[in-house]
């Protein structure tokens, strides 16, 4: 990629550390005041990141923006939702599913997916960027989100341009650590936002389900705390 795209600078880490801790070693190298997650398998079109940036320029008041995201035959798939519950959560972690999705009000979310966001850099910056001991894999941009309702801002969805959500490639990882992942950061984000005794509560939830499903190596990574990065 280096060959194909030299005006652009590659980050390598030796390892997968998740990424969250990925995401805030790009962050601190760019230069940029406005700084595009996305993920992979997403395909933006010419204009995205431009039509993007216009939104943030155009109101203060709009910290985050995110495209309108359609799959490869051109249908909308819903990339707005709710601030989610423990029991969404939890139902989002273990099964590895989307959060219920609604639709914005006003062109406003109060979360969108991680597949494309744009998010002002001095905003991440006030918050210290992504909180890397709470998240590795999974949910630190969710904390972005509640984060910027918190502060009186708004996440902007555009309709007037789009990105294409081709499918997943089959990459080999080891699920039940990746469960564990997500329920070690979903719980982490309770913890911050309800309470010590709330994020305990939830994996503890979390682990009788995966106990009750028979999966015992899932329940006790759930109970231990396993996550992507086990250096946090």
């Amino acid at each position: 990629m280096d060959a194909d795209f030299p005006g652009i600078q590659m980050l390598r880490l030796p390892r997968n550390f998740g990424r969250t801790r990925a995401r805030n070693i790009g962050m601190r190298t760019a230069q940029s005041d406005l700084i595009f997650f996305l993920d992979p398998h997403v395909e933006v079109q010419p204009d995205t990141v431009k039509t993007l940036a216009a939104v943030l320029e155009a109101s203060d008041a709009v910290t985050a923006a995110a495209p309108q995201i359609r799959d490869v035959s051109g249908a909308v798939v819903p990339n707005s939702f709710r601030l989610p519950s423990p029991e969404e959560l939890a139902e989002s972690s273990l099964r590895g599913v989307p959060l219920p999705r609604v639709a914005p009000q006003s062109g406003l979310a109060e979360a969108v997916d991680e597949d494309a966001m744009l998010v002002r850099k001095s905003f991440l910056a006030g918050m210290n960027y992504l909180d890397e001991k709470r998240f590795s894999e999974h949910w630190s941009l969710l904390e972005v989100c509640w984060q910027i309702r918190n502060a009186g801002k708004h996440i902007r969805v555009s309709e007037q341009t789009f990105v294409v959500l081709n499918p997943r490639t089959k990459v080999a990882v080891d699920e039940q650590l990746y469960t564990a992942d997500r329920v070690s950061g979903a719980a982490a984000f309770i913890a911050k936002h309800q309470g010590f005794g709330a994020g305990i509560s939830f994996r503890l939830k979390c682990f009788f389900s995966a106990l009750g499903s028979f999966k015992l190596g899932l329940a006790f990574s759930i109970l231990s705390g396993s996550k992507l990065d086990p250096t946090q």
